[in-house]
């Protein structure tokens, strides 16, 4: 029988390596040609920079959304994980969940009943442990809201 750290433990483990996974094999990885909207984004401090390709059909639901760019473990897989998550989405939906997303890691009010079956957002969870990573994490996320708002670059500081 574990025990409930053992559990946990585990559990850590188990969102470690899916945070891994995305991130040695992204998914949605690459330009696209045909995309509505753009934005590129780039985390200073660390160096990430992500760009965002976006595509909305007539239905107002994402046909296709895709990445590329360089930075660490965390922005690639976050940006991945951001990929899987909003394509096929409403554009309207996919806003209010990358907002509602980055309130969370930032330790503002969430609507957390929107991420519990989620096993990507519980792994992305992980960064608020690690403050100086929280950038990290969602600047594919403030990317993309870059993107659908026309506005074609975001940075994670203040010029």
């Amino acid at each position: 029988m574990q025990t409930i750290s053992a559990e946990k433990k585990s559990l850590n483990e188990l969102y470690r390596q899916l945070i891994l996974d995305h991130a040695k094999c992204p998914k949605n990885f690459g330009k696209q040609a045909n995309s509505s909207h753009f934005a590129e984004g780039i985390n200073p401090l660390c160096g990430d920079k992500i760009r965002i390709y976006v595509h909305v059909g007539k239905d107002n639901f994402i046909d296709q959304l895709s990445f590329e760019g360089t930075g660490c473990a965390i922005s690639i897989a976050s940006s991945s994980i951001m990929t899987t998550l909003l394509l096929k989405q409403d554009i309207n939906y996919a806003e209010h969940y990358a907002k509602n997303l980055i309130m969370m890691l930032n330790n503002k009010e969430e609507n957390t009943d929107e991420f519990k079956s989620s096993s990507q957002i519980e792994a992305l969870k992980g960064v608020k442990e690690f403050p100086s990573r929280i950038k990290c994490a969602t600047l594919g996320w403030q990317s993309f809201l870059s993107a659908i708002n026309n506005k074609n670059t975001t940075t994670t500081e203040k010029l």
